[in-house]
């Protein structure tokens, strides 16, 4: 039975309409979802800088000649959190980037879980009915519900092709999981939650349940149908919290992630607009350091340029594809963009067909839809695919990458990238029927 056909007979279970940001609601146009070249600044923490200090410095003497004092240090002092006046924090940067005794400084960006609102859609789609088409020959027309059984847009993740590989750790860097829910059991490892600094990482929110859900539930998620739930655990790092995810608590937990005995693979289903040399140190370490692979989402904006930190090189960015096997119209693309996989696109905001549907907070299930919940989708394969076949790094990497199925031009495309992927031929190197 293909994933998406074990989904839905899932529905049976809770279906949550709200409480996430990747949640049910209208996709509309991506011209008019592009971020717009006067787009304010992105939002940071107020008053906190992040600075990486050269070999002698004395950090205290350093900060304190800038108006800054230190307010903590880093995963193994990778780099220090300063603290500053509120809403100085770009001149602190400026200043400590003209320091000679200063490697590189920045401010604390906040990144946001890729999230769709919900209420853009409404302009489109007013009073909640179905989604109807916005150009053509039907435009303002309703799109019938049978529209969503027209396409196989799963990843031929069949029931039980993935059994009997060996123990892998895969990393959760979210708004952390339900510790507690039963897709999971036995199957968590508790980290740190880094945005309140302790070591808890129950998710308050749902939208790191559903993420976790998708790459490692036991009956709804990748590892789980493919039968290889059992030898998936998961390390759950929670970095979000009432603001945003701060990008010293992501460092943090990428960091801590790569050092986990028997990580493959870590994912990210957050991102910003702003480049930061933290994240790419952290993803540097991951990857080329402890051959981890750090999979991030490409974002929802719709605009042609991926998101950060999934624009880092060294990062798998992944797009969103719809039950159509097109990119979804919320999902971003562009230069730099690796590989796409399903994300799910509502065409109601009252019915769930076309979404994902995975764990959520409270023990419960829902249906969602993002690049948020694309990327987990590439990061239980790479853990199957690690659990059958041994690939680790680059080998791994390889193999994802290689096995997608081609959609839209031919080859590499930056709509697509390396295609979208294929779990069954990841694991197996061969096509679903092949050789059987």
């Amino acid at each position: 039975m293909k994933l998406q056909a074990r989904i839905a007979l899932a529905s049976t279970l809770a279906f949550v309409g709200a409480g996430c940001a990747d949640r049910m609601s209208e996709p509309v146009d991506p011209s008019a979802q592009a971020v717009s070249a006067q787009a304010p600044a992105e939002p940071v923490m107020p008053g906190e800088v992040l600075v990486k200090f050269r070999p002698g410095a004395d950090a205290a003497a350093v900060l304190g000649g800038h108006g800054l004092a230190l307010q903590e240090r880093g995963y193994r002092d990778a780099f220090v959190i300063a603290r500053g006046g509120v809403g100085m924090e770009r001149a602190a940067v400026v200043a400590l980037r003209g320091d000679a005794r200063v490697e590189w400084a920045e401010p604390n960006y906040l990144r946001q879980t890729t999230a769709i609102n919900p209420n853009l859609w409404a302009f489109y789609n007013p009073g909640g009915l179905n989604m109807k088409y916005t150009t053509g020959k039907n435009s303002g027309k309703f799109i019938a519900s049978s529209y969503a059984s027209i396409a196989d847009a799963d990843e031929d993740n069949i029931e039980g092709y993935a059994t009997g590989g060996a123990d892998i750790l895969i990393g959760s860097i979210d708004t952390g999981v339900d510790l507690l829910h039963p897709e999971f059991t036995g199957r968590l490892i508790a980290g740190k939650d880094w945005y309140n600094n302790d070591n808890d990482p129950t998710d308050d929110d749902g939208h790191g349940s559903h993420t976790t859900g998708t790459m490692a539930g036991s009956t709804v998620g990748v590892a789980g149908v493919s039968g290889a739930a059992s030898h998936v655990k998961v390390y759950v790092q929670k970095v979000c919290g009432r603001r945003g995810c701060p990008t010293s608590a992501i460092v943090n937990a990428i960091r801590a992630a790569a050092d986990q005995p028997g990580m493959v693979a870590m994912n990210l289903s957050l991102g910003g607009s702003s480049e930061s040399q933290a994240e790419k140190d952290a993803i540097a370490y991951a990857v080329t350091t402890k051959n981890v692979l750090v999979i991030a989402s490409a974002g929802n904006s719709g605009s042609g340029t991926v998101a950060c930190p999934a624009c880092d090189p060294l990062a798998i960015s992944v797009a969103a594809t719809t039950w159509r096997d097109e990119r979804a119209s919320y999902s971003q693309y562009g230069p730099g963009l690796d590989i796409s996989a399903p994300g799910g696109q509502c065409y109601s905001n009252t019915t769930p067909e076309g979404c994902i549907y995975s764990a959520y907070k409270g023990g419960t299930y829902a249906w969602l839809q993002g690049t948020s919940m694309a990327a987990p989708q590439v990061t239980g394969t790479a853990g199957i695919v690690a659990s059958k076949t041994g690939l680790r790094g680059a080998g791994l990497r390889g193999r994802l990458e290689s096995t997608a199925d081609d959609k839209g031009a031919t080859g590499y495309d930056q709509t697509f990238g390396n295609g979208r992927l294929n779990s069954y031929k990841a694991v197996t190197n061969t096509a679903l029927g092949a050789g059987l």
